[in-house]
């Protein structure tokens, strides 16, 4: 429990999902994510043969104005069940906004609380410069503050998270490669993501969806994953493209992460079978 908290649940939905971003690609326009929009997901972790409902992640959208700028703002919460918190307490909340025209990154913000230990990492980006600015305090340290050069197209955690929904991906070729660059934290990286056909996946709630499945190649960079090991997700297949199901392979036990509840769609949900 202690290694897969290292890194919180919430940002593992981080990692898991924003591969999805297709690297090179620039925004063209939004037609699958709006503001009202509110996903829950259950996390299972599994040691040997028992798995467990470790914590709950959330991810909601709203519409606010900064600097004269419509910007949207997306943010994504996870904690730990109250029956865990005896072994390792979980609260973080990891926070983006960015112009709703331009799909620019803003700002940045997490705030994570394992047991005592606390990290609060703010980002402000000037992508017409090609930098950003962070401040980032950990525990009772001292802030400590620099500037790190902005690859073109590139998010931050969040907004890389919510990118990919924007791009047309639900029509990939199996054993197509998208290559991607994420901000993770303060540091850019490159994954691999390749489209492997279509599915029928079960959510938390028994309803079932007609997905995408795409299969990401983790690199040593996110140091969480087993060496050379593969995350699969499972994207609604209609206009909204919403992950319904991933799994990964970590350096200690699997994890299973389930779409529970899924509000405030941007489009109708076709990919939801009928029974």
């Amino acid at each position: 429990m202690r290694r897969i908290s290292l890194f919180s649940i919430s940002i593992l939905m981080c990692c898991l999902l924003a591969p999805l971003f297709a690297g090179a690609q620039c925004f063209t326009g939004n037609t699958a994510v709006g503001p009202g929009e509110l996903l829950t997901y259950d996390v299972s972790y599994q040691v040997g043969p028992i798995w467990t409902n470790i914590a709950l992640v959330t991810f909601s959208t709203v519409k606010e104005v900064q600097g004269g700028k419509v910007v949207l703002h997306m943010k994504l919460n996870g904690r730990t069940y109250p029956t865990y918190d005896h072994l390792f307490k979980v609260r973080d909340s990891y926070e983006s906004w960015v112009v709703n025209q331009t799909w620019q990154p803003v700002k940045f913000q997490r705030y994570t609380t394992h047991d005592d230990n606390t990290v609060l990492l703010t980002q402000f980006f000037y992508p017409a410069q090609s930098f950003l600015y962070y401040n980032l305090k950990t525990n009772n340290d001292p802030v400590t503050k620099g500037q790190v050069s902005l690859g073109k197209c590139m998010n931050d955690m969040v907004s890389s998270l919510y990118f990919p929904r924007t791009l047309q991906v639900e029509n990939l070729r199996p054993g197509t490669v998208i290559t991607l660059s994420v901000l993770y934290n303060n540091e850019p990286t490159t994954l691999r993501l390749v489209a492997q056909g279509k599915g029928i996946i079960e959510a938390r709630d028994g309803k079932k969806y007609h997905c995408s499945k795409f299969v990401v190649k983790m690199n040593s960079t996110i140091s969480l994953f087993k060496e050379n090991s593969d995350l699969v997700v499972w994207l609604t297949a209609d206009k909204n493209k919403i992950p319904v199901y991933v799994e990964a392979t970590l350096k200690v036990g699997t994890v299973k992460i389930y779409l529970k509840e899924a509000k405030g769609m941007l489009n109708p949900m076709t990919a939801l079978l009928k029974i």
